[in-house]
Parts: C-alpha cells; sequence; structure tokens
C-alpha cells in the first residue's frame, strides 16, 4: 500500500472526509476491542509522513503545522473513542468542533500558500532576470516597456533573453502578471509590437506559449531571411521519414521541415509562386530516404516527373529510379489510385504481426518496409467541382479520399497542390480535413487562408510577400512563414547520381497488393526519359445524346439515383436536361420545324402538361384574331404541298415575297396554324393543309 502524505483536499472536502474517516475509526476500534495505543502511533505516522511531504514540495510554515495538528487531533480524538465510545454527546460535539476548525484553517492556510506561491515565482522570476547581463538585460527592459504600451497594460515580466546563433534576433522568455493574462492574448499585437520596435520591413514577431500557462515566447527578427535565394543544402546525406525532412528556412535561418512519417500534406499556390519548386525540395527528400518511396500522379503530361526521370537516364540509370510510379493520364491515374487503396488495405492487415513485435498501433517502416507517398500535382485536375462531373476523375478522387482516410497507420501518404486554397478547387473537405501540413505560398487574399488554415490563425498574406515565400502550418503549431528551399536542374541530376543506390524497393505484400498494374508501370513510359515521343492525348469525347423524341422530355431520368450518389450528380442530370433542350432548339432551326411546338413536345414527354390560353385571354391573343397575315400563312401553306412547310420557311417566304409586311414571329405561327382546323401536321415541327380542305 502506499501512503499518500500530500493528498490534496479542499476546505470543505478535507474536514469532511477527515471527521468521517476518524467516526469509522473510532467505532470499528471500539466494538472490536483494538487498543487504544495503535490510533496514536498511527495519527504519530501520519504528522511525520506529512511533514516531510510537504518540506519536499516547499509549503509554508504554517500549512505544515497545520497538517501536524490536523493528525494529532484525529489521532488523539480515535483514541478516546476507541478507548470510550464514539457516540456520546460529548464524543460527537467535539468531533463537529473539531471538523468546523479545521476547515477554517484549511482556507486561511490555502490562502496564505496561494501568497507565498506567487512570491516565489517573483523570487525565481528576479533570480533569473538579475542573471541577465547588461545587453540582455536592456533589451528585456525596453520589451517589457513596450509589452505593456501596446498590449492594452498587459504586464509581462520578461526574465530570459536568448539571442540567435545566426545573429538575426532574439527570443524573449516572458513571464504573464496577475489577471489570466495568456501568450494568446500578446499574440494578437504582434504587428502592433513590430511597428513599435521599428524592425525592418520583412521582420517580425512571432508569440507562442511558454513552458506554463501562464509564460510566454516571444521571438523577435531583426534580420530577414525571407528576402533572399537560398539554394538547397548540398548535403545529401541519408533522411528517414521519422526524422523532419527540411523545405526551407524561417526568418531567422533556422531550417525547418515536417515529419513525413504520418503527415499528408496539402500544397497551395498561384501560378509562379514556386509550388512546383517546393514539390522538387520534397522530392529531392525522397530521394534522399531510405525508407519511403515516391509516386506521382500528374494529369499535364507527367511534368512534375519529367526532371528527375530524365536526370536518371542521362546519368545512365544507376541504382532505382528516383519516382518509383508515374501515372500521367487520367486512365493511368485511376490504376495507381486502385492499387493505393488495395495496398493500405492489405498492410493494415497483413503487418499486424510487425506492429506488434515494435509494440506499435501504426506500422514502422524502413528499407524492407517503405513508406509510399504519392505526390499529386495540380490537385484540381481531380478533386475539382468541374472534374468530378468526370467519371474517370470522380473515381480517382475517391480513392484518394479513401487512401487519406484509412493509410495513415499503413504507411500510405499524400501530398496534394493545387492553384487555390477555395472550395471550387479543393471540393472535399477530408483533404483539407486530414492534411496535417499545410503550405500556402502566394494566394489571392486573406480569405483564402481562413478557408486554408482555418479561422484565428494569426497570419496575413503579407507576411510571406517574396517569391519562393510559404506560410506554414504543421499539425496544430501557428502559421509561419518559411523560405523554400531552391531546387535547379542542374542540382537534380547531383542528388540521383548521389542516392541512386538508397532508395528502396516496395515489399513484396504490397507489391502483390498493387498488382499486374505495378509490373506493367513503366510501358509505353519511354517520353518520361526523353526517349521517345509523347502519347497522343485522349480526346475526350461528351457521350452522344439523342435529339429529344416525343415521349422523352428534358426531364427524362430525373428522380432517379444520381450516378456519382452526390450533389455533382443532380448537377450534371440537369446539365444533361438543359443540352437536350438546347439541341431540340437547334434541330428546330435546321429542319424548319415549329419551336413552340417541339417544345410542347418535350414537355409532354417529361409528363409536363400545358395548354395554352383560349382566344381572347390576351392582348397578343386579340391583337392577333383579324390579323390579315394569318391568310397569309394559310396561303403559303396550302402552296406547300402535302409535305408541309415550317414556321421558319413561312417567316422567309413571307419576307421575300412581302417586303413590306412585318414577319410574325415563328412562335405566333405556330400558334395560328395550331388553332386553324383546316391545318395539320404530316411530320413532327411542318404544317400542311387537310386533304379534304385542298
Amino acid at each position: 500500500m502506499k501512503l499518500d502524505w500530500d493528498a490534496k483536499h479542499g476546505p470543505v472536502t478535507g474536514p469532511i472526509n477527515t471527521g468521517m474517516a476518524a467516526l469509522a475509526v473510532g467505532y470499528a476500534g471500539h466494538v472490536t476491542g483494538m487498543p487504544w495505543e495503535w490510533a496514536a502511533l498511527t495519527a504519530a505516522a501520519g504528522a511525520a509522513g506529512s511533514h516531510i511531504a510537504g518540506r519536499r514540495h516547499q509549503v509554508t510554515r504554517s500549512t505544515l503545522a497545520l497538517r501536524a495538528a490536523g493528525w494529532l487531533g484525529a489521532g488523539g480524538w480515535c483514541s478516546w473513542a476507541i478507548a470510550c465510545g464514539p457516540w456520546t454527546q460529548t464524543g460527537i460535539g467535539s468531533l463537529l468542533v473539531g471538523v468546523l476548525g479545521l476547515g477554517a484553517a484549511m482556507a486561511g492556510a490555502h490562502h496564505v500558500e496561494r501568497k507565498a506561491e506567487e512570491q516565489r515565482v517573483e523570487q525565481e522570476a528576479a533570480a533569473r532576470r538579475a542573471s541577465l547581463d547588461g545587453k540582455r538585460r536592456k533589451i528585456a527592459d525596453e520589451w517589457e516597456d513596450r509589452i505593456l504600451r501596446v498590449c492594452g497594460s498587459t504586464v509581462v515580466q520578461i526574465v530570459g533573453v536568448e539571442v540567435w546563433e545566426s545573429g538575426g534576433g532574439f527570443s524573449l522568455d516572458g513571464e504573464c502578471g496577475p489577471g489570466g493574462t495568456r501568450w494568446k492574448d500578446v499574440a494578437v499585437y504582434k504587428d502592433a509590437l513590430a511597428a513599435d520596435a521599428k524592425l525592418p520591413e520583412g521582420c517580425g514577431v512571432e508569440v507562442g506559449p511558454g513552458s506554463h500557462r501562464g509564460a510566454v515566447l516571444v521571438h523577435v527578427s531583426t534580420e530577414n531571411h525571407l528576402i533572399e535565394e537560398v539554394h538547397y543544402p548540398v548535403d545529401y546525406s541519408p533522411l528517414t521519414v521519422n526524422e523532419r525532412a527540411p523545405i526551407g528556412v524561417r526568418r531567422d535561418g533556422a531550417v525547418e521541415g515536417p515529419v513525413n512519417r504520418q503527415a499528408s500534406m496539402l500544397l497551395v499556390g498561384q501560378r509562379g509562386s514556386g509550388k512546383t519548386n517546393l514539390m522538387n525540395v520534397m522530392i529531392a527528400n525522397q530521394c534522399r530516404m531510405v525508407d519511403s518511396l515516391t509516386w506521382v500522379i500528374d494529369l499535364n503530361g507527367g511534368g512534375l516527373a519529367l526532371k528527375w526521370m530524365r536526370a536518371w537516364h542521362t546519368a545512365g540509370r544507376p541504382g532505382r529510379p528516383p519516382i518509383d510510379w508515374v501515372a500521367d493520364t487520367p486512365e493511368k491515374a485511376q490504376t495507381m489510385a486502385q492499387a493505393l487503396v488495395r495496398v493500405a488495405k492489405a498492410r493494415k492487415i497483413g503487418y499486424q504481426d510487425r506492429e506488434i513485435a515494435a509494440n506499435d498501433d501504426k506500422l514502422p517502416v524502413d528499407s524492407e518496409v517503405p513508406e509510399i507517398r504519392v505526390f499529386n500535382d495540380e490537385g484540381a485536375e481531380i478533386f475539382s467541382t468541374r472534374s468530378r462531373r468526370n467519371e474517370i476523375l470522380r473515381s480517382i478522387a475517391d480513392d484518394l479520399v479513401q487512401t487519406l482516410e484509412i493509410a495513415r497507420a499503413a504507411a500510405v501518404n499524400e501530398t496534394t497542390s493545387g492553384l487555390r486554397a477555395t472550395q471550387d478547387v479543393i471540393s472535399d473537405p477530408q483533404i483539407l480535413k486530414q492534411s496535417t501540413f499545410k503550405a500556402g505560398m502566394k494566394v489571392a487574399d486573406d480569405s483564402e487562408l481562413n478557408y486554408f488554415f482555418g479561422y484565428n490563425h494569426n497570419a496575413s498574406a503579407e507576411d510571406a510577400p517574396y517569391p519562393g515565400c510559404a506560410l506554414v502550418r504543421d499539425g496544430d503549431g501557428q502559421v509561419h512563414a518559411l523560405k523554400v528551399f531552391r531546387l535547379q536542374p542542374a542540382q537534380i541530376l547531383d542528388i540521383v547520381k548521389a542516392t541512386a543506390n538508397r532508395r528502396p524497393e516496395i515489399d513484396d505484400l504490397s507489391r502483390r497488393a498493387a498488382g499486374e498494374a505495378y509490373e506493367q508501370r513503366w510501358e509505353g513510359t519511354d517520353h518520361l526519359f526523353g526517349t521517345g515521343p509523347a502519347p497522343a492525348p485522349i480526346v475526350q469525347t461528351p457521350p452522344e445524346t439523342a435529339a429529344p423524341r416525343r415521349g422523352s422530355g428534358v426531364t427524362d431520368g430525373w428522380g432517379a439515383a444520381p450516378a456519382g450518389g452526390d450533389a455533382q450528380a443532380v448537377i450534371d442530370q440537369a446539365e444533361a436536361a438543359r443540352r437536350r433542350l438546347h439541341e431540340a432548339m437547334g434541330e428546330t432551326g435546321r429542319h424548319d420545324g415549329d419551336l413552340d411546338a417541339q417544345f410542347m413536345d418535350i414537355l409532354a414527354g417529361g409528363g409536363v402538361t400545358w395548354q395554352p390560353p383560349a382566344n381572347g385571354t390576351s392582348a397578343e391573343t386579340e391583337a392577333s384574331d383579324g390579323d390579315p397575315r394569318r391568310d397569309l400563312v394559310y396561303e403559303i401553306v396550302a402552296k406547300s404541298g402535302p409535305a408541309g412547310i415550317g414556321p421558319e420557311a413561312i417567316r422567309d417566304a413571307i419576307a421575300r415575297l412581302h417586303p413590306g409586311v412585318e414577319v410574325p414571329h415563328a412562335a405566333t405561327i405556330g400558334r395560328w396554324l395550331g388553332a386553324d382546323p383546316r391545318v395539320h401536321k404530316p411530320k413532327f415541327g411542318r404544317y400542311a393543309v387537310r386533304a379534304d380542305e385542298s
């Protein structure tokens, strides 16, 4: 049994628990005939133990005295109750008085403890502050005054100043004053603090959490490493997915990058912002990793993979290729996406023993069982609302989203890029939610950042104004600016040569799950190596839609289950209906048909009935009753013969034979002829005089 000599009790629960325990011990001891000396010895041991625990936690003397008095009082009462019995007026009354006195004493002791704790924190902060040398103490004094002046009278005591090794700034360790001030309260004023300090353009202040909830860390950059171009390091030493892979430098010059093992990534940026360069930097890190394979989906002719594959070919194809699988057409991408799902499911089941042996709930990766990371360049080609109208692209998107949802533990991850951080480009919310690492290059405005990072991210597009800069968030961390390494084609060749013999092969289980598609992945890919012509682009021909016919209206098929099972499929059905109506209108013009008549047939085929108003119910009908042009129309129809004539041909005849007469509208002609009992329709959209009237 382990005794807790320093149990935490309040001024209410503590006395109640003590009284009930003493009453129970006294009653049990009296009934069983326990020697009263045992209670006295137990109380003495408790007093000694609580005193030792209190000294270890540096509690005040008043608290130590209170604890000793509590133990001795409880022990004395229990000893008396065991000897004489607790159920007397004196026994119960004394116990009640003791409980009330203990509660009052504990309330006072807790107040003294709080004051002592505050004084101790202040003394420690003062001691740390006193250890600062002259230069750092001057910085501390200056920023204490600045925070008080700028941050709405917020009091922060600077207890530590660390000057960065790069010489580009310093970090301040602060203790927030009383009143519940948090580091987030200071972070709101970071731009105002930078302006008050008159920092150089591009330099800024970043605020984060300190060692406890009442502490704050303030990082102040005095040199801006975001302006100048920073080349990818020439150090091509091995990397692993379990450690940070460098992709750029922060304002202070510190190198930074994500840990790839469990991270799916989302990158956005306008054209020319450096997004493709960032993906190349990440592929360079992939080449250096001994436990990761790279797959690429790029429907723009495989552009992201071309430089890497041609560099490998130029180097004589040493070792293994830098990219293990390239899908540059929708059909290949569909095959790859389906393989990703199969591999993820196979790994989740087939490597349970491996996870158990490592005592881990996620798949341990190494050169034998590497991570698989697929780079999806220009994700709008697959994930946008427009692309989801295409059956193949929608299938690819569904499989990639499923991979995001199920494959993290199986070490199958994705890196997706897009031109904009908007819902029409990133249509599926899972892509946004499941991507733990996000990088926004040059974006249009802060509204896109709000959608991308979520609200209250305390970042602005102005924080990364230079080419190659990105606003980055890794997990739940703060959004901050980063200068991405610049990677040029010549260095790509060097990286491919240096890492050719380091890259792993796919494991047997994943190879079997990927199937024949993986084994045949290099067929028809000579253009990737520059040794053959690029394949002719496949023209996506929209499915043929038959012209509307009697009994098949524009609403044909509505009410059936949507093809894609989502709202987009409903939109597709509406679009198809609009296209059928448009084609019906065009068909009318080409065949001299009656537009109104065809439209009525379309409506009737869709189950919609509409009856034109009776004569005399509208001003237009009243005006047409005695219209002399009706006789001209009937005359032209009578001369057209039994095959009939369409409204547009009638209009042409009136314009040619009677140039001084205003030509009636085709819909008006159709209405006149439809109401004339002497006329019938020998063909769809054509009118002729009945045989018995000729």
